[in-house]
């Protein structure tokens, strides 16, 4: 069974989640630059040469096989730290989805918390610009545009589905 979220329970779990979404954001960011070096290994690769001035755009033709060698050497390092830091990163989001929070968007620290009310699921919303407390719901398959504050979400859905 999915766990349901209070307002206070989800407010009290960002203290354990805000420093998790900031590490997460600092992966990212160090993930990115760490793909990029990988591509500009590779392009050395292919073209046998390798960074012959200090802004690295000046390729410097060198003997193929020394360069080639060098290149692979390296970018297979690149290579073993983008995946464990690709690891570290699916090691924090499982930790944040075994709770049953969802995270929608890691550079914003968007996550949803399934909830209920009057019988009816919904997510509570939280993103690192509101502050220290959990104070938005939208339905399920809504998203972040729909979110209300929850006092007025509550009141918009404390009527009963009608069949037809």
């Amino acid at each position: 069974m999915k766990r349901e979220w209070s307002i206070e329970a989800a407010t009290q779990a960002l203290t354990e989640l805000r420093p998790l979404i900031a590490l997460l954001r600092e992966q990212r960011a160090a993930l990115e630059g760490l793909k990029q070096e990988l591509l500009r290994l590779r392009r050395l690769e292919r073209a046998g040469a390798r960074p012959g001035g200090s802004d690295q755009s000046d390729l410097q033709a060198i003997d193929s096989d020394s360069a080639t060698q060098e290149a692979l050497v390296t970018s297979s390092l690149v290579e073993v730290r983008i995946r464990a830091l690709v690891d570290q990163m699916q090691a924090s989001v499982d930790r944040v989805a075994s709770r049953g929070i969802e995270l929608r968007d890691i550079e914003r620290g968007l996550i949803d918390f399934p909830a209920a009310a009057f019988g009816r699921p919904f997510l509570l919303c939280w993103e690192e610009a509101d502050g220290e407390v959990v104070s938005y719901a939208h339905s399920l398959g809504e998203g972040f545009g729909a979110r209300l504050p929850i006092g007025e979400f509550l009141r918009r859905h404390a009527q009963p589905e009608r069949g037809i």
